[in-house]
């Protein structure tokens, strides 16, 4: 859904006059979000979109009454069904349109037409958030963390999956709490608490909730379409005809691209929900600040890389079954999340290569006999270290990045092939500059918000909005022209 819009801007002032009429009736406030996210997703979504996510949420409605009104079945095969329907719904919108071509051609030469197999099928809006907190919900179920009389209703369970700032892409808020799964107060947050709360909601932080809407419009209007404009979408397109120095800036640039385009989004939808009085995880905490791979997943998408701790890593065996086995149960979850971006080899390639940097981590933990040896060396030991992750997630990302391994292998032959004989064509030494710039000062970017939100609270109320409103229109003088569309939507 575009989140990053005029009209999604006017849209949210009417609609937030419109939710706090209600304040004193927090279950009709919640009604009024559910059928403002279905008529959304109406509205943004195919029909088919729509008849996939009100089909999945029934289906998992009904498994979950299933686990109480049928006990004969037990409440394990229940949970089977659950997570069998969950992961066969995922799999046909990822994969359908890979598969649509050749069964077309195949049918089509036994003599059979087939109408619906000459349409792109398309992957529904948000398709992998709300399976993901479907089957998390069934789990929830299974364990009895929400028992019978907590459960929720059809219409709640379309709320949660539905939810309008969630559904496109999370992060994903889970029925019951998590470990390491906070909100911007690093307090835990769930799904069940809010949507039963009885007591009034209020407006959470509102001077910091308004911070991090604008820092998510720098990050997400101005930064990110500013990077894809000016070095990443020209240098990827044809690196041939791209200096070393360009490449390799494009190459940093479309880490920081990918960063800054999804932690924005996650930014704007923790502060959106802020000012609707509702908790939702934080996504990223500095994750280009991480000292090894193993900590860079506990701070990106870590609503994601949660739930794959929870459901495939832990269900696999976690590591109670010998360092080996963790090993390969760590690289198994880890290619599963690479292939869950899409069905292109050069998501399971990606994939790949973080598992295997993630065991080859563990292993040489092992090996020298303990943890964060980097780190214990103080200073140097952790520079080195977000040296090496930090290179390695940006050529990672290259995989990511590219569609074919020819466009991969032009990227990387650029690199070391054109440092003499082809001339600098972009502000590339500078960008550089700029990004070794930020590393280093990182540390202290990531408070700014924080900061910048106390010294508004500062001020008397009725100055507040100028500087807010002054910082706003600088990032719209500052951000490419149009609306930014939104990367992590493809998957």
């Amino acid at each position: 859904m575009g989140l990053v819009s005029v009209e999604f801007g006017f849209f949210f002032v009417a609609f937030f006059a419109l939710y706090w009429a209600f304040w004193r009736h927090p279950r009709a406030q919640y009604g009024l979000l559910t059928l403002t996210s279905l008529g959304l997703l109406w509205h943004y979504a195919t029909p088919v979109a729509c008849a996939a996510f009100v089909g999945f949420t029934v289906f998992a409605w009904l498994v979950s009454r299933g686990m109480d009104a049928l006990p004969k079945l037990p409440r394990l095969a229940w949970l089977w069904i659950g997570i069998g329907g969950g992961v066969a719904h995922l799999a046909f919108w990822k994969y359908a349109e890979f598969f649509r071509v050749p069964l077309r051609e195949a049918l089509a030469a036994q003599g059979i037409a087939s109408g619906a197999l000459d349409v792109t099928w398309l992957l529904p809006l948000g398709v992998s958030y709300y399976t993901f907190q479907g089957i998390s919900y069934l789990h929830a179920r299974y364990r009895k963390d929400i028992d019978a009389a907590q459960r929720f209703s059809l219409f709640d369970l379309l709320g949660h999956f539905g939810l309008f700032l969630t559904i496109t892409s999370g992060p994903i808020l889970r029925a019951r709490n998590a470990r390491h799964l906070t909100d911007f107060e690093g307090q835990e947050c769930n799904a069940l608490d809010q949507i039963g709360q009885t007591t009034p909601r209020k407006v959470l932080a509102p001077t910091l909730a308004l911070t991090l809407v604008l820092l998510a419009l720098a990050k997400k209007w101005w930064l990110a379409g500013w990077l894809a404009e000016t070095i990443v979408d020209p240098v990827f397109a044809n690196p041939a005809q791209f200096q070393s120095l360009d490449v390799l800036a494009a190459i940093y640039g479309y880490t920081l691209q990918l960063f800054f385009d999804f932690s924005g989004y996650s930014d704007l939808v923790v502060g959106l929900g802020m000012l609707l009085g509702l908790r939702i995880p934080v996504n990223f905490r500095a994750p280009l600040l991480a000292f090894n791979i193993r900590q860079f997943w506990d701070r990106w998408h870590i609503s994601l890389s949660v739930w794959i701790r929870d459901y495939l890593y832990i269900p696999l065996g976690g590591s109670k079954q010998g360092f080996s086995r963790t090993q390969l149960n760590l690289f198994i979850a880890l290619v599963l999340s690479g292939l869950w971006h899409g069905q292109g080899w050069n998501f399971a390639l990606w994939g790949f290569l973080h598992a295997t940097a993630l065991v080859l981590l563990n292993v040489g933990d092992r090996l020298l006999g303990g943890r964060e040896k980097l780190a214990a060396l103080g200073w140097a030991g952790k520079a080195l270290g977000v040296f090496v992750t930090v290179n390695f997630v940006c050529f990672a990302f290259v995989f990511f990045r590219t569609t074919h391994l020819a466009d991969a292998i032009a990227i990387f032959r650029a690199l070391f092939g054109n440092l003499l004989d082809v001339p600098i064509a972009t502000d590339a030494p500078l960008l550089l500059a700029a990004m070794l710039f930020a590393l280093l000062a990182y540390p202290w970017l990531a408070r700014a918000p924080a900061r910048y939100a106390g010294t508004l609270e500062k001020m008397p109320d009725w100055l507040r909005p100028l500087p807010l409103l002054a910082t706003l229109a600088v990032i719209a003088v500052l951000a490419p022209s149009g609306v930014p569309g939104f990367i992590y939507a493809n998957f």
